[in-house]
């Protein structure tokens, strides 16, 4: 799977429809107060949407209480509830994978069986938007609309009403997953072709990608579909509607999962720190799930800690598991004493969570806040190849999402993609992306700014790159 953007509108500060590409490692640049933060709070907000079904959330689950989003009267834009949110989601899928036929049950499948036959148009791209807004009547948000896209092509929309119950649902393109057959034909697409249905859903616009949706009540003739098994075609056509609408998102939602969010300032732990083996992750955020993992992790995992630090950070310390059991401790290259963590430089435990977080394989998603605090520029351009070899060399599904103010992590992405075109295999210059936020008249403008196969910018950027430095030097 390839996330390829995300879709605001309405929300915090963005009051424009922005859609913002993403590439494995996304740099978020931009003054204070410019919107970087409402990306990645997007991000937070979609996880409540997707995972956990909430519309109202006041803290993020990701997060925690470090994180307060408001409900939806803090989130959109202008606290405006007349307004309606729009968040949404693409990505491409590998058509290798394999989640169909993840809806059909054994006793689905004895029923069918001699009037379906598999997959003959896989999904390669999917796009969801919803639309979020408020009832004054019920007094919470809800998903008014969602709109899922398949290759590009609108394939169905659900639209909800506040104060009523059914959904309206509506779908523009046959499957091309399963096809139905029997004596009566050779071969049916199912096809719910019979205009907006009404349905009664438990979330509403909101998919649900638990479980599929059933079509009992859908104003179609199911003998028209499956003449010799009418229950057959209606089966058929609600598994063909899952595996085509919910099991590509439910695909996606597990990588929303792997998600974590470490926030700017993280915590130097002291001799009282107590490791916890089971993590939680709104420790992330101040960076104490990153000492738990390390602690209780694989030998595998901190030696690829320790690596870094030595080989790339020329970092005299080495990390191992406290003797007392409570933490992580530190290890003078020079000296076999035992160190705690508060007494060397602030700069090597900021990072450290990050860099855990990092070759840890069961997280996915990075969401960072200034890693670069606290770290000389030598080590912050290090950081840039963390990310790159992460991404390119390891796992392709690793995504960092980092707002930041350093022009060393940048200039080394440009420095790596222009050195590598003369190599076998050049680096792939869509590995980056960078986002620059600003505010005009009150409202935050996004400006995408790619990377050419040459290391370079493919729009000029605003004002001039970093020229706080030209200012000072000139």
């Amino acid at each position: 799977m390839k996330l390829e953007s995300i879709t605001i509108q309405n929300f915090k500060g963005i009051r424009r429809k922005a859609v913002i590409p993403l590439a494995p490692v996304t740099m978020l640049f931009g003054a204070n107060s410019s919107g970087k933060s409402s990306i990645l709070h997007a991000f937070l907000y979609l996880y409540e949407l997707l995972v956990n079904k909430n519309a109202d959330p006041e803290y993020s689950t990701v997060t925690g209480e470090h994180i307060y989003l408001g409900g939806f009267s803090e989130l959109v834009n202008g606290k405006e509830l007349s307004k309606n949110i729009t968040l949404g989601v693409a990505f491409s899928l590998d058509p290798s994978m394999d989640f169909y036929n993840t809806f059909l049950t054994d006793s689905d499948s004895n029923v069918c069986e001699g009037h379906i036959s598999n997959v003959s148009a896989p999904v390669m791209h999917y796009a969801l938007e919803m639309d979020i807004g408020f009832s004054e009547l019920e007094n919470r948000a809800f998903v008014k609309q969602s709109r899922v896209s398949i290759n590009h092509q609108l394939f169905c929309t659900l639209s909800a009403a506040a104060g009523k119950r059914s959904v309206s649902v509506e779908v523009f393109q046959p499957s091309g997953l399963y096809v139905i057959a029997d004596s009566e034909n050779d071969g049916v697409l199912p096809f719910l072709d019979v205009g907006p249905f009404e349905l009664n859903l438990p979330y509403k616009a909101l998919l649900n990608v638990d479980e599929r949706v059933g079509f009992e009540d859908a104003p179609l003739e199911w003998d028209l579909v499956c003449y010799e098994k009418p229950l057959a075609g209606r089966i058929v056509t609600e598994c063909a509607f899952a595996d085509i609408v919910l099991a590509p998102l439910r695909h996606f939602s597990k990588r929303l999962q792997q998600l974590i969010h470490i926030g700017p300032l993280r915590v130097i732990p002291g001799r009282s720190f107590v490791a916890k083996k089971h993590l939680d992750k709104p420790r992330w955020f101040n960076g104490e799930a990153g000492w738990d993992a390390f602690a209780f992790g694989s030998s595998v995992l901190q030696q690829e800690v320790n690596d870094w630090y030595k080989n790339h950070f020329n970092c005299p310390y080495q990390f191992l598991k406290s003797p007392s059991g409570y933490g992580v401790a530190l290890a003078d290259a020079n000296s076999a004493m035992p160190l705690l963590p508060s007494q060397v430089g602030a700069g090597v435990s900021q990072i450290f969570p990050f860099v855990v977080a990092a070759v840890k394989p069961d997280v996915g998603m990075i969401s960072i806040e200034q890693p670069e605090l606290h770290l000389h520029p030598a080590w912050q351009v290090e950081l840039a190849d963390l990310m790159l070899t992460q991404t390119n060399q390891y796992s392709a599904d690793k995504l960092f999402l980092v707002e930041t103010h350093s022009e060393h992590m940048v200039l080394r992405l440009l420095k790596r993609i222009r050195d590598s075109q003369d190599a076998d295999k050049p680096m792939d210059n869509k590995l980056a992306q960078i986002i620059f936020c600003e505010v005009y008249e009150g409202e935050t403008r996004i400006r995408p700014i790619g990377i050419t196969p040459d290391g370079d910018f493919d729009t000029a950027w605003p004002n001039g790159f970093f020229e706080e430095r030209g200012k000072e030097l000139f």
